[in-house]
């Protein structure tokens, strides 16, 4: 035999011998890899989203009037401002209703709605609309360019107030978890309380859109 001949192993690769990454293999891993990444941010920017609470405001301690809420003699009276086209105030509606169904009709309930200025006149007749006027015992109107929003410091859809028989602020706040949430949770469990007279805790991110936008967005954006 030659000394020029070729003397490496014609049959499979020797004991110990390191494995060799084709092109088209790392070209796998690395795309496997991006996908995971993106995945994982987009998992971290809904989580984002969903617990991120919008601008919150004390409501007047002293209930301020209303052009659209008259309070009723002896019952507390809660008001709701919701952007119509907001999602996550879906969860808002669900736990008034639940609210509504354990306050034993001791409770005088309103939601209004966002008309901003320019729009027509069923610009809000959503089926978040819809949802409001199938709960029980809640009254619906429409808001006019948030007049009445502004009246009570509302700036986030969602924004709820509680004032009792003697127009005392007793609660301003959300009513969800997070964004678009059912389910319990401590402002739910605070207005409940509150009704019966007993304490709670005084601190109710509120979870929705920004009220004053036609078309909603993230709240605290």
């Amino acid at each position: 035999m030659s000394p020029t001949a070729d003397l490496r192993p014609s049959g499979p690769a020797a004991p110990g011998r390191r494995k060799r990454w084709r092109l088209p293999h790392l070209l796998g891993v690395f795309a496997t890899l991006i996908w995971a990444f993106a995945v994982g941010a987009g998992i971290e920017r809904v989580w984002r989203y969903e617990s991120t609470p919008g601008a919150t405001a004390d409501g007047p301690q002293v209930w301020p009037g209303s052009i659209l809420v008259k309070p009723r003699a002896g019952e507390a009276t809660l008001v709701m401002f919701v952007h119509p086209r907001c999602p996550c105030s879906r969860a808002s509606l669900a736990e008034l209703r639940e609210i509504m169904a354990q306050a034993n009709g001791s409770l005088h309930a309103s939601v209004l709605f966002l008309r901003p200025q320019g729009t027509t006149d069923v610009w809000e007749r959503t089926s978040t609309w819809s949802a409001a006027q199938n709960i029980p015992g809640v009254a619906v109107s429409v808001d006019r360019d948030g007049a009445e929003a502004a009246r009570f410091g509302a700036s986030t859809s969602g924004h709820t107030v509680l004032y009792s028989a003697a127009g005392q602020l007793l609660f301003a706040g959300g009513i969800t978890s997070a964004r678009g949430h059912v389910g319990d949770n401590s402002g739910r469990r605070a207005v409940l309380a509150l009704l019966k007279n007993k304490n709670a805790a005084a601190a109710h991110p509120i979870y929705g859109c920004r009220l004053r936008d036609r078309l909603p967005s993230q709240g605290g954006a």
